[in-house]
């Protein structure tokens, strides 16, 4: 996951400052279930890594992986008027179940401990990955971007009833998760597709709903829920970030 922190811009207590313009933004949201926003998705990311050094160029200039093909994981762009600006993918996971994902594949216990642990909730040990986060190097300054993929990372799993929400980091930016109530749970391990190491952090869904609620930039309800119904089916929607 690619992006820059800032001191004041991740606590839940305080109104985000750093790389936020004083107004208005209007951006757009789209699950990648065609072939032409699967496409947006890869460039960006291809983009992203291929900037920051953590993959080796490739004729294509897409990037992608098999998990993208695998029905418990769906990716989300987000567009301004100019075309795709950031993206980031969920990938739902149950105790119990063969789902993968980057996570589960490279900490296989740590995650299935941690889906085991909500299994006697009455809905099952449910968790949600999110993962590939990244922004357009033309926007790495926009931290509006982050809280608005957050925004609709959470929505997918919320929707999928997860229970525990988790990310591969960097550890530079183990402090950013901290404040959004994630916790570590290793040490970081290579992780599939990029060649910088990554470290499992968790967040468990209460400690989530009280982020969120103090932290209204990351909370899918913040924004109105009249569009995220169609979301979820494939439609084009609408974000807001009310910036201070």
């Amino acid at each position: 996951m690619l992006f820059s922190l800032s001191r004041h811009s991740a606590r839940a207590s305080d109104q985000p400052h750093a790389n936020v313009p004083r107004r208005q933004a209007q951006y757009f949201a789209r699950l990648a279930l065609d072939p032409q926003t699967r496409r947006d998705a890869y460039r960006l990311r291809y983009n992203s890594y291929l900037t920051s050094g953590f993959i080796e160029p490739n004729e294509t200039r897409l990037f992608q992986d098999i998990y993208d093909d695998f029905p418990n994981c769906q990716t989300i762009v987000l567009y301004d008027q100019d075309g795709p600006v950031a993206s980031v993918r969920t990938c739902t996971l149950a105790f119990g179940s063969q789902q993968r994902s980057p996570a589960m594949d490279t900490y296989p216990e740590d995650v299935t401990a941690l889906l085991s642990q909500q299994a006697a909730n009455r809905i099952g040990g449910r968790g949600v990955e999110t993962t590939r986060l990244v922004r357009s190097p033309a926007c790495e300054n926009n931290q509006g971007l982050v809280f608005l993929l957050y925004r609709m990372a959470g929505y997918v799993g919320m929707m999928a009833h997860t229970q525990v929400l988790l990310a591969c980091v960097r550890q530079n930016h183990a402090p950013f998760y901290r404040r959004l109530g994630y916790v570590p749970v290793t040490e970081p391990r290579p992780y599939p597709g990029l060649k910088c190491p990554m470290q499992l952090m968790s967040c468990t869904r209460q400690r989530y709903d009280e982020i969120r609620g103090a932290f209204p930039l990351i909370d899918p309800y913040a924004g109105g829920i009249e569009t995220l119904d169609g979301f979820l089916s494939g439609e084009t929607i609408p974000l807001s970030l009310l910036r201070s």
